[in-house]
Protein backbone atom coordinates (compact mmCIF):
# COMPACT_ATOMS: atom_id res chain seq x y z
CA UNK A 1 0.00 0.00 0.00
CA UNK A 2 1.38 3.39 -1.00
CA UNK A 3 2.00 5.98 1.69
CA UNK A 4 0.40 9.43 1.62
CA UNK A 5 3.75 10.87 0.51
CA UNK A 6 3.96 8.40 -2.37
CA UNK A 7 0.43 9.28 -3.48
CA UNK A 8 1.18 13.00 -3.40
CA UNK A 9 4.36 12.40 -5.39
CA UNK A 10 2.35 10.45 -8.02
CA UNK A 11 0.02 13.43 -8.48
CA UNK A 12 2.95 15.83 -8.83
CA UNK A 13 4.53 13.59 -11.46
CA UNK A 14 1.24 13.01 -13.33
CA UNK A 15 -1.05 16.01 -12.63
CA UNK A 16 -3.42 15.01 -15.45
CA UNK A 17 -3.95 11.48 -14.14
CA UNK A 18 -7.49 11.43 -12.67
CA UNK A 19 -6.96 8.05 -11.00
CA UNK A 20 -3.82 9.28 -9.23
CA UNK A 21 -5.79 12.19 -7.79
CA UNK A 22 -8.64 9.81 -6.87
CA UNK A 23 -6.23 7.51 -5.01
CA UNK A 24 -4.79 10.47 -3.11
CA UNK A 25 -8.28 11.73 -2.29
CA UNK A 26 -9.23 8.30 -0.88
CA UNK A 27 -6.21 8.39 1.43
CA UNK A 28 -6.94 11.97 2.53
CA UNK A 29 -10.59 11.02 3.14
CA UNK A 30 -9.50 8.12 5.34
CA UNK A 31 -7.30 10.52 7.33
CA UNK A 32 -10.20 12.96 7.79
CA UNK A 33 -8.50 15.60 5.64
CA UNK A 34 -11.70 16.50 3.78
CA UNK A 35 -10.66 19.86 2.38
CA UNK A 36 -7.60 18.30 0.73
CA UNK A 37 -9.69 15.41 -0.60
CA UNK A 38 -12.18 17.83 -2.13
CA UNK A 39 -9.39 19.69 -3.91
CA UNK A 40 -8.11 16.50 -5.53
CA UNK A 41 -11.58 15.19 -6.41
CA UNK A 42 -12.75 18.43 -8.00
CA UNK A 43 -9.70 18.35 -10.27
CA UNK A 44 -10.22 14.64 -10.96
CA UNK A 45 -13.84 15.27 -12.01
CA UNK A 46 -12.64 17.79 -14.60
CA UNK A 47 -10.16 15.25 -15.93
CA UNK A 48 -12.65 12.34 -15.94
CA UNK A 49 -16.18 13.80 -16.00
CA UNK A 50 -17.86 10.43 -16.65
CA UNK A 51 -16.24 8.60 -13.73
CA UNK A 52 -19.08 8.19 -11.23
CA UNK A 53 -16.79 6.73 -8.56
CA UNK A 54 -15.01 10.10 -8.37
CA UNK A 55 -18.36 11.90 -8.01
CA UNK A 56 -19.57 9.47 -5.35
CA UNK A 57 -16.48 10.03 -3.23
CA UNK A 58 -16.72 13.77 -3.76
CA UNK A 59 -20.32 13.71 -2.54
CA UNK A 60 -19.42 11.66 0.55
CA UNK A 61 -16.51 14.01 1.27
CA UNK A 62 -18.74 17.09 1.12
CA UNK A 63 -21.25 15.32 3.38
CA UNK A 64 -18.56 14.41 5.92
CA UNK A 65 -17.35 18.01 5.82
CA UNK A 66 -20.86 19.24 6.68
CA UNK A 67 -21.54 20.68 3.22
CA UNK A 68 -24.77 18.84 2.52
CA UNK A 69 -26.09 21.09 -0.31
CA UNK A 70 -22.83 20.63 -2.24
CA UNK A 71 -22.94 16.87 -1.66
CA UNK A 72 -26.48 16.81 -3.03
CA UNK A 73 -25.49 18.90 -6.05
CA UNK A 74 -22.73 16.43 -6.96
CA UNK A 75 -25.15 13.49 -6.93
CA UNK A 76 -27.76 15.43 -8.89
CA UNK A 77 -25.15 16.25 -11.52
CA UNK A 78 -24.15 12.59 -11.62
CA UNK A 79 -27.75 11.57 -12.35
CA UNK A 80 -28.15 14.35 -14.90
CA UNK A 81 -25.08 13.14 -16.79
CA UNK A 82 -26.11 9.48 -16.60
CA UNK A 83 -29.93 9.47 -16.30
CA UNK A 84 -30.19 5.76 -17.20
CA UNK A 85 -27.78 4.66 -14.45
CA UNK A 86 -30.01 2.94 -11.90
CA UNK A 87 -27.16 2.74 -9.36
CA UNK A 88 -26.71 6.52 -9.54
CA UNK A 89 -30.44 6.93 -8.96
CA UNK A 90 -30.22 4.61 -5.96
CA UNK A 91 -27.44 6.68 -4.45
CA UNK A 92 -29.32 9.94 -4.90
CA UNK A 93 -32.48 8.30 -3.55
CA UNK A 94 -30.67 7.22 -0.38
CA UNK A 95 -29.22 10.68 0.14
CA UNK A 96 -32.62 12.32 -0.34
CA UNK A 97 -34.15 9.97 2.23
CA UNK A 98 -31.47 10.98 4.73
CA UNK A 99 -32.57 14.58 4.20
CA UNK A 100 -36.25 13.70 4.73
CA UNK A 101 -37.16 14.40 1.10
CA UNK A 102 -39.21 11.27 0.50
CA UNK A 103 -41.11 12.58 -2.56
CA UNK A 104 -37.93 13.30 -4.48
CA UNK A 105 -36.52 9.98 -3.32
CA UNK A 106 -39.57 8.16 -4.72
CA UNK A 107 -39.12 10.00 -7.99
CA UNK A 108 -35.62 8.59 -8.44
CA UNK A 109 -36.54 5.16 -7.06
CA UNK A 110 -39.23 4.94 -9.74
CA UNK A 111 -36.74 5.88 -12.43
CA UNK A 112 -34.31 3.25 -11.12
CA UNK A 113 -37.07 0.67 -11.52
CA UNK A 114 -37.80 1.92 -15.03
CA UNK A 115 -34.19 1.49 -16.07
CA UNK A 116 -33.69 -1.86 -14.32
CA UNK A 117 -37.04 -3.66 -14.72
CA UNK A 118 -35.58 -7.05 -13.74
CA UNK A 119 -34.47 -5.87 -10.28
CA UNK A 120 -37.16 -7.09 -7.91
CA UNK A 121 -35.56 -5.50 -4.82
CA UNK A 122 -35.88 -2.03 -6.33
CA UNK A 123 -39.58 -2.64 -6.99
CA UNK A 124 -40.19 -3.75 -3.41
CA UNK A 125 -38.31 -0.72 -2.06
CA UNK A 126 -40.32 1.63 -4.28
CA UNK A 127 -43.57 0.10 -3.07
CA UNK A 128 -42.44 0.47 0.54
CA UNK A 129 -41.67 4.17 -0.01
CA UNK A 130 -45.08 4.70 -1.62
CA UNK A 131 -46.77 3.09 1.38
CA UNK A 132 -44.81 5.38 3.70
CA UNK A 133 -45.99 8.33 1.60
CA UNK A 134 -49.62 7.19 1.98
CA UNK A 135 -49.94 6.20 -1.66
CA UNK A 136 -51.01 2.57 -1.15
CA UNK A 137 -52.85 2.22 -4.46
CA UNK A 138 -49.71 3.14 -6.38
CA UNK A 139 -47.75 0.69 -4.23
CA UNK A 140 -50.34 -1.95 -5.06
CA UNK A 141 -49.86 -1.36 -8.79
CA UNK A 142 -46.07 -1.64 -8.41
CA UNK A 143 -46.28 -4.90 -6.46
CA UNK A 144 -48.91 -6.45 -8.72
CA UNK A 145 -46.68 -5.77 -11.70
CA UNK A 146 -43.77 -7.28 -9.78
CA UNK A 147 -45.90 -10.32 -9.03
CA UNK A 148 -46.62 -10.83 -12.73
CA UNK A 149 -42.92 -10.51 -13.56
CA UNK A 150 -41.62 -12.52 -10.58
CA UNK A 151 -44.49 -14.83 -9.56
CA UNK A 152 -42.24 -17.11 -7.49
CA UNK A 153 -40.45 -14.40 -5.50
CA UNK A 154 -41.41 -14.89 -1.84
CA UNK A 155 -40.64 -11.28 -0.86
CA UNK A 156 -43.02 -9.89 -3.47
CA UNK A 157 -45.76 -12.32 -2.37
CA UNK A 158 -45.28 -11.37 1.27
CA UNK A 159 -45.29 -7.62 0.62
CA UNK A 160 -48.35 -7.86 -1.63
CA UNK A 161 -50.28 -9.97 0.88
CA UNK A 162 -49.48 -7.47 3.66
CA UNK A 163 -50.53 -4.54 1.49
CA UNK A 164 -53.83 -6.17 0.55
CA UNK A 165 -54.58 -6.70 4.24
CA UNK A 166 -53.62 -3.08 4.99
CA UNK A 167 -56.02 -1.94 2.27
CA UNK A 168 -58.75 -4.11 3.78
CA UNK A 169 -58.87 -6.45 0.75
CA UNK A 170 -58.48 -9.81 2.48
CA UNK A 171 -59.95 -11.64 -0.50
CA UNK A 172 -57.20 -10.30 -2.74
CA UNK A 173 -54.57 -11.39 -0.22
CA UNK A 174 -55.80 -14.97 -0.49
CA UNK A 175 -55.28 -14.94 -4.28
CA UNK A 176 -51.52 -14.58 -3.89
CA UNK A 177 -50.02 -18.03 -4.31
CA UNK A 178 -47.33 -19.08 -1.87
CA UNK A 179 -46.81 -20.90 1.39
CA UNK A 180 -50.05 -21.61 3.25
CA UNK A 181 -50.36 -20.94 6.97
CA UNK A 182 -51.66 -23.30 9.65
CA UNK A 183 -55.11 -21.64 9.62
CA UNK A 184 -55.47 -22.50 5.94
CA UNK A 185 -54.57 -26.16 6.47
CA UNK A 186 -56.87 -26.37 9.50
CA UNK A 187 -59.75 -25.02 7.44
CA UNK A 188 -59.03 -27.48 4.63
CA UNK A 189 -58.74 -30.41 7.05
CA UNK A 190 -62.12 -29.61 8.61
CA UNK A 191 -63.75 -29.49 5.19
CA UNK A 192 -61.98 -32.42 3.55
CA UNK A 193 -62.13 -34.91 6.40
CA UNK A 194 -65.92 -34.71 6.46
CA UNK A 195 -66.20 -35.38 2.72
CA UNK A 196 -67.65 -38.67 1.47
CA UNK A 197 -64.50 -39.40 -0.55
CA UNK A 198 -62.24 -39.37 2.51
CA UNK A 199 -64.80 -40.89 4.89
CA UNK A 200 -64.98 -43.94 2.65
CA UNK A 201 -61.26 -44.53 3.30
CA UNK A 202 -61.65 -44.56 7.09
CA UNK A 203 -62.51 -48.18 7.68
CA UNK A 204 -61.85 -48.44 11.44
CA UNK A 205 -62.71 -46.62 14.64
CA UNK A 206 -59.07 -45.51 15.31
CA UNK A 207 -58.82 -43.91 11.87
CA UNK A 208 -62.18 -42.17 12.32
CA UNK A 209 -61.10 -40.86 15.70
CA UNK A 210 -57.83 -39.60 14.22
CA UNK A 211 -59.84 -37.76 11.54
CA UNK A 212 -62.10 -36.21 14.19
CA UNK A 213 -59.15 -34.90 16.22
CA UNK A 214 -57.51 -33.45 13.10
CA UNK A 215 -60.76 -31.73 12.07
CA UNK A 216 -60.84 -30.09 15.52
CA UNK A 217 -57.17 -29.09 15.28
CA UNK A 218 -56.38 -30.99 18.47
CA UNK A 219 -52.81 -32.14 17.78
CA UNK A 220 -52.22 -33.87 21.15
CA UNK A 221 -55.50 -35.74 20.67
CA UNK A 222 -54.47 -36.63 17.11
CA UNK A 223 -51.19 -38.09 18.38
CA UNK A 224 -53.04 -40.19 20.97
CA UNK A 225 -55.40 -41.45 18.25
CA UNK A 226 -52.41 -42.18 16.01
CA UNK A 227 -51.00 -44.53 18.61
CA UNK A 228 -54.15 -46.64 18.50
CA UNK A 229 -53.92 -47.32 14.75
CA UNK A 230 -52.92 -50.92 14.02
CA UNK A 231 -50.02 -52.02 11.81
CA UNK A 232 -52.42 -53.32 9.20
CA UNK A 233 -54.30 -50.01 9.03
CA UNK A 234 -51.03 -48.11 8.62
CA UNK A 235 -50.63 -49.55 5.12
CA UNK A 236 -53.92 -48.06 3.94
CA UNK A 237 -54.28 -44.90 1.81
CA UNK A 238 -56.60 -43.36 4.40
CA UNK A 239 -53.97 -43.61 7.12
CA UNK A 240 -51.25 -41.98 5.01
CA UNK A 241 -53.63 -39.19 4.01
CA UNK A 242 -54.47 -38.48 7.67
CA UNK A 243 -50.79 -38.61 8.56
CA UNK A 244 -50.14 -36.05 5.84
CA UNK A 245 -52.84 -33.78 7.29
CA UNK A 246 -51.25 -34.09 10.73
CA UNK A 247 -47.80 -33.20 9.37
CA UNK A 248 -49.27 -30.17 7.56
CA UNK A 249 -50.76 -28.87 10.80
CA UNK A 250 -47.37 -29.42 12.43
CA UNK A 251 -45.76 -27.59 9.46
CA UNK A 252 -43.49 -30.58 8.79
CA UNK A 253 -43.81 -30.16 5.05
CA UNK A 254 -41.29 -32.76 3.86
CA UNK A 255 -42.94 -35.41 6.04
CA UNK A 256 -46.37 -34.32 4.79
CA UNK A 257 -45.25 -34.66 1.17
CA UNK A 258 -43.92 -38.13 1.85
CA UNK A 259 -47.21 -39.17 3.50
CA UNK A 260 -49.42 -37.89 0.66
CA UNK A 261 -47.15 -39.57 -1.87
CA UNK A 262 -47.58 -42.89 0.02
CA UNK A 263 -51.34 -42.36 0.01
CA UNK A 264 -51.28 -41.94 -3.79
CA UNK A 265 -49.15 -45.06 -4.21
CA UNK A 266 -51.95 -46.97 -2.47
CA UNK A 267 -54.75 -45.07 -4.24
CA UNK A 268 -53.61 -43.06 -7.31
CA UNK A 269 -57.06 -41.57 -7.93
CA UNK A 270 -57.22 -39.84 -4.53
CA UNK A 271 -57.76 -36.28 -5.80
CA UNK A 272 -57.50 -34.55 -2.41
CA UNK A 273 -53.96 -35.95 -1.97
CA UNK A 274 -52.96 -34.45 -5.32
CA UNK A 275 -54.50 -31.19 -4.08
CA UNK A 276 -52.36 -31.22 -0.95
CA UNK A 277 -49.23 -31.85 -2.98
CA UNK A 278 -50.20 -28.81 -5.04
CA UNK A 279 -50.37 -26.75 -1.83
CA UNK A 280 -46.90 -27.98 -0.88
CA UNK A 281 -45.54 -27.10 -4.34
CA UNK A 282 -46.89 -23.57 -3.82
CA UNK A 283 -44.99 -23.36 -0.57
CA UNK A 284 -41.79 -24.13 -2.49
CA UNK A 285 -42.69 -21.45 -5.08
CA UNK A 286 -42.95 -24.17 -7.71
CA UNK A 287 -46.03 -22.64 -9.29
CA UNK A 288 -45.76 -24.47 -12.60
CA UNK A 289 -45.48 -27.75 -10.71
CA UNK A 290 -48.49 -26.78 -8.60
CA UNK A 291 -50.55 -26.27 -11.77
CA UNK A 292 -49.83 -29.86 -12.84
CA UNK A 293 -50.73 -31.22 -9.40
CA UNK A 294 -53.99 -29.27 -9.14
CA UNK A 295 -54.98 -30.48 -12.60
CA UNK A 296 -54.43 -34.03 -11.32
CA UNK A 297 -56.63 -33.22 -8.32
CA UNK A 298 -59.39 -32.02 -10.65
CA UNK A 299 -58.99 -35.07 -12.91
CA UNK A 300 -59.66 -37.42 -9.99
CA UNK A 301 -62.03 -35.14 -8.10
CA UNK A 302 -63.94 -32.95 -10.51
CA UNK A 303 -66.34 -31.80 -7.80
CA UNK A 304 -63.51 -30.55 -5.53
CA UNK A 305 -64.19 -26.80 -5.51
CA UNK A 306 -61.04 -26.19 -3.52
CA UNK A 307 -58.84 -27.67 -6.27
CA UNK A 308 -60.45 -25.41 -8.89
CA UNK A 309 -60.01 -22.40 -6.59
CA UNK A 310 -56.38 -23.24 -5.84
CA UNK A 311 -55.66 -23.53 -9.55
CA UNK A 312 -57.31 -20.12 -9.99
CA UNK A 313 -54.94 -18.67 -7.38
CA UNK A 314 -51.94 -19.92 -9.35
CA UNK A 315 -53.21 -18.45 -12.61
CA UNK A 316 -53.99 -15.14 -10.87
CA UNK A 317 -50.47 -15.00 -9.47
CA UNK A 318 -49.00 -15.78 -12.88
CA UNK A 319 -51.00 -12.90 -14.35
CA UNK A 320 -53.22 -15.24 -16.39
CA UNK A 321 -56.46 -13.44 -15.62
CA UNK A 322 -58.75 -15.25 -18.09
CA UNK A 323 -57.67 -18.67 -16.84
CA UNK A 324 -58.04 -17.55 -13.22
CA UNK A 325 -61.57 -16.30 -13.85
CA UNK A 326 -62.51 -19.60 -15.44
CA UNK A 327 -61.20 -21.57 -12.44
CA UNK A 328 -62.92 -19.30 -9.88
CA UNK A 329 -66.18 -19.43 -11.82
CA UNK A 330 -66.15 -23.23 -11.84
CA UNK A 331 -65.27 -23.35 -8.12
CA UNK A 332 -68.09 -20.92 -7.32
CA UNK A 333 -70.57 -23.10 -9.22
CA UNK A 334 -69.48 -26.18 -7.32
CA UNK A 335 -69.50 -24.39 -3.94
CA UNK A 336 -71.94 -21.46 -3.99
CA UNK A 337 -71.22 -18.96 -1.28
CA UNK A 338 -67.58 -20.00 -0.95
CA UNK A 339 -64.52 -17.79 -1.18
CA UNK A 340 -64.07 -18.44 -4.92
CA UNK A 341 -67.08 -16.24 -5.72
CA UNK A 342 -65.51 -13.33 -3.86
CA UNK A 343 -62.18 -13.89 -5.60
CA UNK A 344 -63.95 -13.91 -8.96
CA UNK A 345 -65.63 -10.64 -8.11
CA UNK A 346 -62.33 -9.13 -6.99
CA UNK A 347 -60.52 -10.30 -10.12
CA UNK A 348 -63.29 -9.17 -12.48
CA UNK A 349 -63.59 -5.72 -10.91
CA UNK A 350 -62.31 -3.05 -13.30
CA UNK A 351 -59.07 -1.39 -12.36
CA UNK A 352 -59.52 1.95 -10.67
CA UNK A 353 -59.35 4.78 -13.10
CA UNK A 354 -56.87 7.46 -12.14
CA UNK A 355 -59.77 9.83 -12.38
CA UNK A 356 -62.82 10.65 -14.45
CA UNK A 357 -64.46 14.03 -15.11
CA UNK A 358 -66.43 14.87 -11.99
CA UNK A 359 -68.52 17.77 -10.77
CA UNK A 360 -67.04 19.71 -7.86
CA UNK A 361 -63.95 17.51 -7.37
CA UNK A 362 -60.35 18.73 -7.66
CA UNK A 363 -56.98 18.16 -6.05
CA UNK A 364 -55.54 21.00 -3.99
CA UNK A 365 -51.75 21.20 -4.05
CA UNK A 366 -50.17 22.03 -0.74
CA UNK A 367 -46.73 22.32 0.83
CA UNK A 368 -45.24 21.21 4.12
CA UNK A 369 -41.70 20.96 5.53
CA UNK A 370 -41.68 17.27 4.61
CA UNK A 371 -42.84 17.70 1.00
CA UNK A 372 -45.86 18.40 -1.15
CA UNK A 373 -49.38 17.06 -0.83
CA UNK A 374 -52.49 16.60 -2.97
CA UNK A 375 -55.60 17.06 -0.86
CA UNK A 376 -58.91 15.95 -2.41
CA UNK A 377 -61.54 18.70 -2.36
CA UNK A 378 -65.28 18.28 -2.90
CA UNK A 379 -67.85 21.01 -3.48
CA UNK A 380 -71.64 20.87 -3.57
CA UNK A 381 -74.35 23.49 -3.88
CA UNK A 382 -77.13 22.91 -1.34
CA UNK A 383 -80.39 24.73 -0.59
CA UNK A 384 -79.68 27.72 1.63
CA UNK A 385 -79.18 31.47 1.70
CA UNK A 386 -76.12 32.00 -0.44
CA UNK A 387 -73.63 31.28 2.33
CA UNK A 388 -70.27 29.51 2.42
CA UNK A 389 -69.79 26.33 4.44
CA UNK A 390 -66.21 25.14 4.79
CA UNK A 391 -64.97 21.97 6.50
CA UNK A 392 -62.06 19.58 6.60
CA UNK A 393 -59.39 20.56 9.17
CA UNK A 394 -58.51 23.94 7.66
CA UNK A 395 -56.72 26.84 9.38
CA UNK A 396 -57.74 30.51 9.38
CA UNK A 397 -55.73 31.51 6.30
CA UNK A 398 -57.25 28.62 4.36
CA UNK A 399 -60.72 29.77 5.37
CA UNK A 400 -59.89 33.28 4.17
CA UNK A 401 -58.87 31.82 0.82
CA UNK A 402 -62.27 30.12 0.59
CA UNK A 403 -64.04 33.39 1.37
CA UNK A 404 -62.12 35.16 -1.38
CA UNK A 405 -62.92 32.36 -3.86
CA UNK A 406 -66.63 32.49 -2.95
CA UNK A 407 -66.72 36.25 -3.38
CA UNK A 408 -65.06 35.98 -6.79
CA UNK A 409 -67.73 33.46 -7.85
CA UNK A 410 -70.50 35.77 -6.66
CA UNK A 411 -68.95 38.75 -8.44
CA UNK A 412 -68.94 36.79 -11.71
CA UNK A 413 -72.21 34.93 -11.17
CA UNK A 414 -73.96 36.54 -14.16
CA UNK A 415 -71.14 35.68 -16.56
CA UNK A 416 -71.15 32.14 -15.20
CA UNK A 417 -74.93 31.83 -15.48
CA UNK A 418 -75.42 31.13 -11.78
CA UNK A 419 -76.71 34.51 -10.62
CA UNK A 420 -79.86 33.13 -9.01
CA UNK A 421 -78.10 30.07 -7.59
CA UNK A 422 -75.52 31.95 -5.54
CA UNK A 423 -78.33 33.72 -3.68
CA UNK A 424 -80.52 30.68 -2.99
CA UNK A 425 -77.92 27.94 -2.56
CA UNK A 426 -75.08 27.57 -0.08
CA UNK A 427 -71.68 26.39 -1.27
CA UNK A 428 -70.17 23.63 0.84
CA UNK A 429 -66.44 23.06 0.33
CA UNK A 430 -64.91 20.04 2.07
CA UNK A 431 -61.40 18.57 2.26
CA UNK A 432 -61.88 14.81 2.54
CA UNK A 433 -58.44 14.09 4.06
CA UNK A 434 -59.48 15.41 7.44
CA UNK A 435 -56.53 13.83 9.25
CA UNK A 436 -54.17 16.32 7.61
CA UNK A 437 -54.24 19.98 8.66
CA UNK A 438 -54.27 22.58 5.88
CA UNK A 439 -53.74 26.31 5.82
CA UNK A 440 -52.55 28.96 3.41
CA UNK A 441 -53.83 31.17 0.58
CA UNK A 442 -52.55 29.04 -2.32
CA UNK A 443 -55.67 26.83 -2.28
CA UNK A 444 -57.76 29.73 -3.61
CA UNK A 445 -57.70 28.74 -7.28
CA UNK A 446 -58.70 25.11 -6.60
CA UNK A 447 -61.46 26.22 -4.22
CA UNK A 448 -62.89 28.52 -6.88
CA UNK A 449 -62.81 25.85 -9.60
CA UNK A 450 -64.59 23.34 -7.39
CA UNK A 451 -67.23 25.96 -6.49
CA UNK A 452 -67.85 26.97 -10.11
CA UNK A 453 -68.21 23.33 -11.09
CA UNK A 454 -70.67 22.70 -8.25
CA UNK A 455 -72.87 25.67 -9.17
CA UNK A 456 -72.80 25.09 -12.95
CA UNK A 457 -72.89 21.27 -12.68
CA UNK A 458 -70.17 21.13 -15.32
CA UNK A 459 -67.48 18.53 -14.62
CA UNK A 460 -63.84 19.42 -14.21
CA UNK A 461 -61.07 17.72 -16.19
CA UNK A 462 -60.05 14.26 -14.99
CA UNK A 463 -57.10 13.98 -12.62
CA UNK A 464 -57.01 17.75 -12.16
CA UNK A 465 -55.20 19.67 -9.43
CA UNK A 466 -54.51 23.36 -8.94
CA UNK A 467 -52.55 25.87 -6.90
CA UNK A 468 -52.72 29.64 -6.93
CA UNK A 469 -53.66 32.57 -4.72
CA UNK A 470 -56.59 34.75 -5.79
CA UNK A 471 -57.36 38.43 -5.54
CA UNK A 472 -60.93 39.69 -5.33
CA UNK A 473 -60.61 40.98 -8.87
CA UNK A 474 -59.86 37.50 -10.17
CA UNK A 475 -56.10 37.69 -10.63
CA UNK A 476 -54.18 34.44 -10.07
CA UNK A 477 -51.11 35.24 -7.98
CA UNK A 478 -47.80 33.36 -7.68
CA UNK A 479 -47.32 30.82 -4.88
CA UNK A 480 -44.37 29.06 -3.28
CA UNK A 481 -43.31 25.42 -3.04
CA UNK A 482 -43.85 24.67 -6.75
CA UNK A 483 -41.18 21.94 -6.83
CA UNK A 484 -42.63 20.04 -3.87
CA UNK A 485 -46.23 20.51 -5.04
CA UNK A 486 -45.65 19.26 -8.57
CA UNK A 487 -43.55 16.29 -7.47
CA UNK A 488 -46.42 15.31 -5.14
CA UNK A 489 -48.91 15.78 -8.00
CA UNK A 490 -46.86 13.50 -10.24
CA UNK A 491 -46.64 10.80 -7.55
CA UNK A 492 -50.38 11.00 -6.84
CA UNK A 493 -51.27 10.32 -10.48
CA UNK A 494 -52.45 13.85 -11.29
CA UNK A 495 -52.49 14.48 -15.04
CA UNK A 496 -53.29 18.20 -15.34
CA UNK A 497 -52.21 21.06 -13.08
CA UNK A 498 -53.39 24.67 -13.24
CA UNK A 499 -50.91 27.12 -11.71
CA UNK A 500 -50.05 30.83 -11.88
CA UNK A 501 -48.24 32.08 -14.96
CA UNK A 502 -45.94 33.95 -12.58
CA UNK A 503 -44.57 30.54 -11.51
CA UNK A 504 -43.50 29.63 -15.04
CA UNK A 505 -39.80 29.96 -14.15
CA UNK A 506 -40.18 27.68 -11.10
CA UNK A 507 -41.89 25.00 -13.17
CA UNK A 508 -39.22 25.07 -15.86
CA UNK A 509 -36.62 24.17 -13.23
CA UNK A 510 -38.39 20.87 -12.53
CA UNK A 511 -36.74 17.60 -13.63
CA UNK A 512 -38.04 15.87 -16.74
CA UNK A 513 -39.20 12.94 -14.58
CA UNK A 514 -41.93 15.22 -13.21
CA UNK A 515 -42.97 17.31 -16.18
CA UNK A 516 -42.98 14.32 -18.55
CA UNK A 517 -46.23 13.02 -17.05
CA UNK A 518 -47.95 16.32 -16.25
CA UNK A 519 -49.84 18.79 -18.39
CA UNK A 520 -49.02 22.18 -16.88
CA UNK A 521 -51.46 24.97 -17.67
CA UNK A 522 -50.35 28.47 -16.64
CA UNK A 523 -53.09 31.02 -16.06
CA UNK A 524 -53.26 34.69 -15.14
CA UNK A 525 -56.96 35.15 -14.49
CA UNK A 526 -59.94 33.33 -13.03
CA UNK A 527 -61.79 33.50 -16.35
CA UNK A 528 -58.90 31.77 -18.13
CA UNK A 529 -58.62 29.15 -15.38
CA UNK A 530 -62.33 28.27 -15.50
CA UNK A 531 -62.21 27.78 -19.28
CA UNK A 532 -59.13 25.57 -19.06
CA UNK A 533 -60.34 23.51 -16.08
CA UNK A 534 -63.76 22.45 -17.27
CA UNK A 535 -63.88 19.10 -19.07
CA UNK A 536 -63.69 19.66 -22.80
CA UNK A 537 -62.59 23.25 -22.16
CA UNK A 538 -66.27 24.17 -22.26
CA UNK A 539 -66.95 27.70 -20.96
Amino acid sequence: MLSLSDLKRAVVLKPDDAQARYALAEALFAEGQYAGAVTQLEKAVVLAPDDNNIRRLLSRTFEKDGKVPRAMAVLEEMVKRAPHDADARDELCGFLLQQGRIDDAILHAAEAVRFSPEDVKRRVMLADLLVQRRLPERARAILEEAQRLFPTDPQVAKELKNLYVELGDEVASEKVAGERDRAYFQKQAKSTLSSARVSALLTSAPLKRLAEELAKGDLPGAHRALGAVSEGERAQAGFHFLLGELRLLERSFDAAEAAFTRALEAKPDLGVAWNRLGDLAQGKNDLKGAVTLYKKAILFGEDDANAWEDLGDIHATLGEKDKAQKMYRTAAQKEPGGSAAKKLESLAAPQKLESTPAVGKVGVLGWSPTGGAVSPLEAVAVDGKGELIFSGNVGPTGKEAASVAFSVIKARSRDLGVDGLVRTFDLHLHFTDTAIGKDGPSAGLALLLAGVSAFTQKPLKPALAATGELTLHGVVMAVGGIHEKLVAAHLAGVKTVLLPKQNLKDARALPDEVTRGLELIFVESVAEAITKALAGDAP
